[in-house]
């Protein structure tokens, strides 16, 4: 049984969503990288500081070799925390800091040598515009990590939120326990210190990189625009379902309202419909209600599928004639005989009815008006040519039209109204009416 077309898109859309959603997923765990590096190249400013700026005797030099960073640090423990440093600036402007909380993960590859303490710490100045002051980095907040350089300077590759606020700092500014937390949305300075401890100490640092690593688009964000992405899908669907049920419903309406129109044109009654025989005895040709439904359905099909349509309406010239100079019985020969030449002459899938008395009414689906038109020219010679019981000449004239975007009552009327001009022009003739553009 094949499958409606309708269902069919639905399957290719489903196809579709499901083959964007795996794109998607591996898109995001494969790519989509971001990554800031500070080495030896970037561009941001990187100075060298120690204890000295504040009464202390250390010394802090920094020299770059190539994309590698040498920081080396001479610490003299003539102050109470002596330290160097290393300060990155990432703006002139704390409120234009970088966003950190983007970054998943920290990688560092820092080698260390020398004597003393090697451990260092790295601090990431958040400043927050509600409570920071932009002359006072003191007030700005310390997201701290530390770590120990390895002894073969590999990498050291450590997830962000093994960050944590420095408690000192916390303690210093009265900061209330529900703002504890790590805050590292607007960074504009990061610092690299050694380990504080009040000693002597010549130490030597290479640092070939310090990276943040992350995704410009999280795994939950991509998931959440998936899911969006199938919600979108499933609404537009419904709304289109519910469009084609109305198109559906309305559909029917017509079809209700032009069966209605039909019975009337065909004078029948639906408390009749099921009483009458669907063929005429006498001719065997189909009856008006032998063709209700088959004109329903082929008109139907016929607008579905954009196939023409076509009606011939034929009527025996003069037959009254017959009647009142041979009789009723020579007069029924004749329908007899007149219905078997049409019979001849259609196809098995055309449809031949008796309207009424010598009228009769060929249906012929997938027939254009020049084809049924042709059709009646040849009914017409070949009603002329034959032999009749009477041994008279009859002839037979004929009305030709085809299915518009129309009621099929409007479609009909069309059709008697050529066959009515035929007989106005002196009949034994064919009158074809194209339908309205």
């Amino acid at each position: 049984m094949p499958v409606p077309l309708a269902d069919r898109r639905l399957r290719a859309a489903i196809f579709i969503l499901l083959m964007l959603s795996i794109a998607l997923l591996v898109w995001q765990h494969l790519g989509l990288n971001r990554v800031l590096r500070l080495d030896g190249e970037s561009t941001y400013q990187i100075t060298a500081l120690s204890d000295r700026d504040e009464g202390g005797a250390s010394v802090a030099t920094l020299q770059r070799q190539g994309q590698r960073l040498l920081f080396d640090c001479k610490l003299k423990p003539d102050y109470e925390w002596p330290y160097c440093e290393l300060r990155v600036s990432f703006s002139n402007d704390p409120h234009q800091g970088i966003d950190f909380s983007r970054f998943s993960h920290i990688a560092l590859k820092v080698s260390a040598s020398g004597t003393g303490a090697q451990r260092l710490r790295l601090f990431l100045r958040d400043f927050d515009i509600g409570s920071a002051k932009a002359d006072d980095p003191l007030t700005w907040r310390l997201n701290e990590l530390q770590f120990e350089p390895r002894a073969d300077g590999s990498e050291i590759k450590v997830p962000m939120r093994a960050f944590n606020v420095a408690s000192w700092w916390l303690n210093n500014n009265n900061i209330p326990i529900e703002r504890a937390a790590v805050e590292m949305q607007n960074v504009p300075m990061l610092l690299l210190d050694t380990a504080g401890v009040r000693e002597k100490a010549d130490l030597q640092f290479k640092i070939d990189y310090i990276e943040f690593r992350g995704k410009w688009v999280s795994a939950g964000e991509m998931a959440l625009f998936i899911v969006a992405l199938w919600l979108c899908a499933a609404i537009t669907y419904l709304a289109h379902w519910q469009l084609r049920m109305r198109s559906t419903l309305a559909h029917s309406r017509e079809r209700e309202a032009e069966l209605q129109e039909l019975n009337a044109a065909l004078m029948l009654e639906n408390a009749k419909i099921g009483e009458k025989a669907k063929r005429d005895p006498l001719t065997g040709a189909l009856n008006r209600a032998g063709i209700r439904d088959a004109l329903l359905d082929e008109a139907a099909r016929a607008l579905d599928e954009e196939r023409p349509l076509a009606v011939i309406f034929c009527d025996i010239d003069h037959f009254k004639r017959v009647n009142d100079e041979h009789g009723h019985a020579m007069g029924d020969t004749v329908l007899q005989q007149f219905s078997a030449l049409l019979r001849k002459r259609i196809r098995q899938r055309d449809y031949l009815v008796r309207w009424g008395g010598e009228e009769f009414v060929l249906l012929c689906p997938d027939t254009s008006l020049e084809h049924a038109g042709q059709l009646a020219q040849s009914l017409r010679y070949s009603t002329e040519a034959n032999t009749w019981p009477t041994g008279q000449t009859m002839t037979a004239s004929f009305g030709v039209t085809t299915l518009a975007t129309e009621p099929l009552a409007t479609f009909l009327e069309r059709a008697d109204r050529a066959l009515y001009e035929a007989k106005h022009r002196g009949r034994n003739t064919v009158v074809t009416l194209p339908p309205p553009v």
